[in-house]
């Protein structure tokens, strides 16, 4: 054997051994930080939430059912002094405490706490309770539950759909799903108890729900959600009513033009002569009638019809004559 295959042997015998290196200290178990905490007020209660960490800071799996601490309190004499809001703070019990796919969520009364300014933080405990710190600290200031709308009702409207609620609130946000996006979105705030939700598509069932909310501080209380509402609009509206008709006599022809209609549910016009249609389905706003016969004095009408059939009432009559 030669000296190159003795050290090949040699090394290959001592991997096989498993040689071990320097000891590694033990796993401290310390979760991640909380990093998107948030807490608000709903009705009569603070919702708190959050991303139960994965992790720990060691990049190892967290245990199911990890202990998870969330506390609130005022900020102890005016100044704030983390110690000093640990010792007053009191801690959520872990019955109010739900985590449903890897999401925390706590609901805490507000009875007595009217007129506070709460803190709210939160962690995950490790073994024995080591941890790497609290959450990013979230204020909430405590108002008196503000009143869930009522009556929702939605109704169409041109291009629309208008809701009417009832509610003693100074704002409301107003959501909305479909089938085809099914994920509950804000698409308004106001400060009347009605909305009118302009982007929608004749057809389609939508379904609405509606929260009054009220500025407190760098945040807002929120009411409870309204009742859940469905509606599918229907196109019950004409177009715009044509205008600007004017006519021009030719040699053999009346020629007819219009300014163009700019409903975005436009489909095409009609051209009425004497009462009588002579002209329909056109979508340019112009129109040459070539039965016009010389001599002969004619009234001419203009109308416009959506993508649902709706016609407008017609336009000012205009009167021609072809010398």
């Amino acid at each position: 054997m030669t000296r190159r295959a003795s050290f090949a042997a040699a090394a290959a015998l001592l991997a096989g051994c498993g040689y071990p290196g320097e000891p590694l200290p033990p796993a401290l178990n310390r979760p991640m930080r909380v990093s998107d905490l948030t807490a608000v007020q709903r009705g009569g209660k603070i919702i708190v939430r959050f991303t139960v960490p994965k992790l720990t800071t060691e990049g190892l799996p967290i245990r199911d059912n990890p202990d998870i601490e969330i506390r609130l309190g005022e900020v102890p004499g005016g100044t704030w002094s983390l110690p000093a809001w640990e010792k007053s703070s009191t801690r959520v019990p872990a019955r109010l405490i739900t985590v449903k796919e890897g999401q925390a969520n706590a609901e805490v009364d507000t009875a007595g706490l009217n007129g506070k300014t709460e803190v709210v933080m939160a962690r995950v405990l490790g073994p024995a309770g080591r941890n790497v710190g609290w959450s990013a600290p979230i204020n909430v200031p405590i108002v008196p539950p503000l009143p869930t709308p009522e009556g929702l009702a939605p109704k169409d409207a041109p291009d629309a759909v208008r809701l009417d609620w009832h509610a003693a609130a100074g704002q409301f946000r107003v959501f909305r799903s479909s089938a085809t996006d099914p994920d509950w979105k804000q698409i308004g705030v106001t400060d009347k108890p009605f909305y009118v939700d302009s982007d929608i598509t004749f057809g389609t069932a939508y379904q609405y729900q509606v929260q009054a909310i009220e500025k407190t501080g760098d945040t807002y209380a929120e009411s409870e959600d309204s009742n859940t509402i469905a509606f599918t609009p229907t196109d019950r509206f004409p177009p715009a009513v044509p205008t600007g008709l004017s006519a021009i006599p030719g040699a053999r022809t009346i020629e007819l033009v219009w300014e163009r209609n700019t409903d975005k549910d436009f489909a095409f016009y009609r051209v009425y002569r004497d009462g009588k249609r002579v002209g329909d389905s056109l979508t340019s706003p112009a129109y040459s009638d070539k039965d016009a016969m010389p001599g002969m004095n004619y009234a001419y009408r203009v109308s416009a019809v959506d993508t649902t059939g709706n016609e407008s009432a017609p336009s000012a009559t205009v009167e021609a004559t072809i010398p």
